[in-house]
């Protein structure tokens, strides 16, 4: 069961503000979503009333009004500079800001406490907790604020949109003699906004029974939060002297709130970007606010991948987010299905009506440091109303069949890839003044690497995993570290690992002497520019840039026993680039020294992927290299700058289930797992030897539990009727030509499968059943039959 579902909404559907009317929108609200609350606890409902400068402003009156979120578009235009004299159907809504109906009524402090109270009344009578949530945003978007962009200019240091735009944490506020209802006689002169706001946030959520806050786009979490660049690190140079004041600044800020607010809930919407990322851009200590600040949330996953695409840092992001936790918490998925501001509704126009923002971060899983598999415990919905104020059934309908199913089948096991997260050697590098880089590079490279089909789901911290390995199976699980190997204990347990037939697949500069000697590496002068890659023969062009991809390329493979995949040459020099190295037992090691394929303008707000139909993405070697581990994941595009389908593989009931986002479907995926080729439950595929092949629709969520080997033909499976009583399920698999068949049986069920050979008509209780074999080879029970032609009933 869930711990929550969220549901946000703005104040634009209330346009009755009697309580009749106020009631039947909530009513409506509640009717929409119960397919999916009544699998929650709680259930909450988050305002976005205005920006937060309701709160700023908030003078303890109840007849007080206040400038509320009734726009479409940007609501302190100002910040673009002049407004352009053009007719107003030319002028874009960043620009101009038009309101979302004729003449909306103002809103009253004691208006929206009356909303608030009536919704806790409504969703009262489902016999779930119901909490009620304020926001507070540090951007210009939502609604008129005088208080940030007129009285208060001062604490504008973020540049996400235009100049000093947003809102910084960190800020400390100039005096003034105004009333708040914290500060009754104004706000003494250099004033911290963590004060400020904690105060202003007490009383207003207080007297309006609000039960928590959301600190949206990035609010809490540095100056720039939405940039690759911030305030220490300028798209060229690293500030790494400046890294442990702005830590401070950024800590003192949650400190003060909570001096101030010491029990209100605080709950987190974090950056577009992932825990390293946001160290090396401002120095954001993470770390700390987890520890050490109590009652607040982990962020969600990101829904800036609805706007540009980037799903690879949606989720690595998130997971480099939840790699460890505050207090052990849960941690929530976040779906944007409405845009209450910018007159889109995602659902139904970013994403096509396609559920893969649905499919590919609920795949996700965390390994906790009792070795336990951690998924999603709460879902939020931003928003349940349109920029219109309209809620249509069309979206509820549509997207909670996608929510639950993927809810049902969330991982209970480690996917193949597992990420092995430095969160804690990442701080320690970036507020030691020296290897900020690397911490800058290993997250963007992650990120690149899952945008060309890197199939990882599975994340555990260093620290977590010290006591977690000896749980991964060495057969069906692939560590995939950063930065591990400067962590001798960490590097102890890793080498452990593959002894014991396990797979690690390292990626980065090879700083460390254990990471060298492992794959007997000597340093050389480091190579950084234009430079041919040669993988397995094959020619590349790639640009090394040593700014973004943590210096240039110093390693050189020295030792016999390590096979050398790719090769970087300039002119005169080369360099080894990956590498694989064999163990007794089993286990092998790969290691990729890593490039991030993009350029960033000085102090530019996000990287710029290089041209790809001139330059290879270097990134991709981190799928390709599985290949080394009995995985093949190829694709077959019409061009080298057609975008790669991204991919996540998860573990669930023993199925291993594909989760995919095809960007464009103008693609061919060629599958190859170790069991075999996989055949996906209710799909038709040509498997050839131990590869099948699939034209993916724009989404995927699909069940695998057959996997053949055999020279080549057209198979399909299907679900099958049951036909009698006493079954769960049937699946029909025909196309068989002396084939080698691999089952992965449902949980619990290992020893009720039954296959049927050509089976007749029901009730399918005689005929030849084939007798399996019971291997464990590929992590999980797998029944192996041989030699089997025609069609094959499986029932269980």
């Amino acid at each position: 069961m869930l711990r929550n579902v969220t549901l946000e909404v703005s104040l634009k559907p209330f346009k009755d503000r009697s309580d009749t009317g106020i009631a039947e929108v909530c009513e409506t609200i509640a009717r929409q979503w119960i397919p999916l609350t009544r699998h929650a606890r709680e259930i909450s409902i988050m305002f976005w009333a205005a920006d937060g400068s309701e709160i700023l402003d908030y003078r303890g009156r109840m007849q007080d009004r206040f400038e509320w979120a009734k726009y479409i578009g940007v609501a302190n235009p100002g910040i673009y500079g002049k407004t352009p004299d053009l007719p107003e159907d030319q002028i874009s809504i960043h620009r101009k800001p038009r309101l979302y109906m004729d003449q909306p009524e103002d809103f009253t402090y004691g208006g929206l406490r009356r909303i608030a109270g009536i919704v806790r009344k409504v969703f009262s009578r489902e016999n779930r907790i119901v909490k009620v949530g304020a926001t507070f945003d540090p951007g210009p978007e939502f609604a008129f604020s005088s208080f940030k962009y007129e009285r208060h200019r001062e604490i504008l240091m973020g540049d996400d949109l235009a100049g000093a735009s947003f809102v910084c944490c960190y800020a400390e506020l100039n005096g003034d003699d105004r009333e708040y209802a914290g500060f009754p006689h104004g706000i003494p002169q250099g004033t911290s906004l963590g004060t400020f706001l904690g105060r202003q946030a007490r009383h207003f959520c207080r007297d309006l029974g609000f039960d928590y806050i959301w600190f949206s786009n990035g609010f809490g979490f540095g100056m720039n939060t939405w940039g690759v660049t911030g305030a220490v690190f300028d798209g060229e140079n690293f500030a790494n002297t400046e890294c442990e004041e702005i830590k401070r600044k950024i800590f003192q800020f949650w400190s003060d709130f909570r001096k101030e607010c010491p029990e209100l809930l605080v709950e987190t919407r974090g950056t577009n970007l992932s825990t390293g990322m946001d160290l090396a851009s401002d120095a954001v200590p993470l770390r700390e606010i987890y520890r050490d600040i109590p009652g607040i949330t982990p962020p969600p996953n990101s829904p800036w991948a609805a706007l540009n695409g980037d799903f690879g840092a949606e989720l690595a992001g998130w997971m480099s987010h939840i790699a460890e936790l505050p207090d052990g918490k849960g941690f929530p998925f976040r779906f944007y299905t409405h845009d209450p501001w910018f007159i889109n509704s995602p659902w139904l126009d970013r994403y096509g009506r396609s559920p893969h923002d649905i499919c590919l971060p609920m795949s996700v899983a965390r390994i906790d440091g009792e070795g336990n598999i951690a998924v999603p415990d709460s879902v939020n919905l931003l928003s349940v109303d349109d920029s219109l104020g309209n809620m249509p059934d069309q979206v509820p309908n549509e997207v909670i069949p996608h929510l639950l199913d993927c809810l049902a089948t969330l991982p209970d096991e480690p996917g193949p890839v597992v990420w092995l997260y430095p969160f804690g050697e990442y701080h320690d590098k970036t507020f030691s003044g020296n290897g900020i880089n690397e911490v800058f590079f290993g997250d963007w490279f992650m990120r690149s690497a899952i945008n060309t089909g890197f199939p990882v789901n599975t994340v555990v911290s260093t620290a977590n995993f010290a006591f977690v390995f000896e749980r991964l199976s060495p057969a069906d699980a692939i560590a995939a570290p950063s930065l591990a190997a400067e962590n001798p204990e960490v590097f102890a347990l890793l080498e452990k690992f593959l002894r014991n037939g396990g797979k690690v697949l390292f990626y980065g500069p090879a700083e460390a002497e254990n990471l060298r000697g492992l794959f007997h590496f000597s340093t050389c002068e480091p190579l950084s520019g234009e430079m041919e890659l040669t993988i397995n023969g094959q020619r590349e062009n790639i640009i090394h840039n040593g700014i973004y991809s943590a210096g240039g390329i110093a390693e050189q493979v020295s030792g016999n026993d390590v096979r050398v995949i790719a090769t970087a040459r300039t002119e005169n020099e080369s360099r080894t680039y990956a590498a694989v190295r064999e163990f007794p037992g089993g286990g092998r090691a790969a290691w990729i020294r890593g490039t991030n394929s993009f350029t960033i303008a000085p102090n530019g707000r996000y990287p710029q992927m290089l041209d790809r139909s001139r330059w290879y993405y270097p990134e991709e070697l981190m799928r390709k290299i599985l290949c080394e581990f009995g995985w093949k994941l190829n694709f077959e595009k019409y061009s080298s700058a057609q975008p790669d389908p991204v991919t996540v593989i998860k573990k669930y009931a023993n199925a291993r289930y594909l989760a995919a986002y095809v960007p464009d479907m103008n693609t061919v995926e060629h599958f190859g797992f170790p069991e075999g080729a996989p055949v996906f439950t209710n799909t038709e595929t040509v498997v050839a030897n131990r590869i099948s092949k699939y034209a993916l629709p724009k989404a995927s969520h699909l069940e695998c539990r057959v996997f053949l080997e055999m020279n080549e033909g057209a198979v399909k499976l299907k679900e099958h009727t049951l036909s009698m009583p006493g079954f769960k399920r049937r699946l029909l698999l025909s196309g068989l030509d002396n084939a080698t068949v691999r089952l992965r049986p449902e949980s619990g069920f290992e020893s009720k499968t039954t296959a049927l050979l050509d089976p007749s008509d029901p009730p399918y209780a005689t005929g030849d059943f084939l007798e399996p074999v019971r291997i464990k080879q590929f992590g999980g029970t797998v029944l192996e039959y041989k030699n089997v032609t025609g069609k094959l009933l499986i029932s269980w």
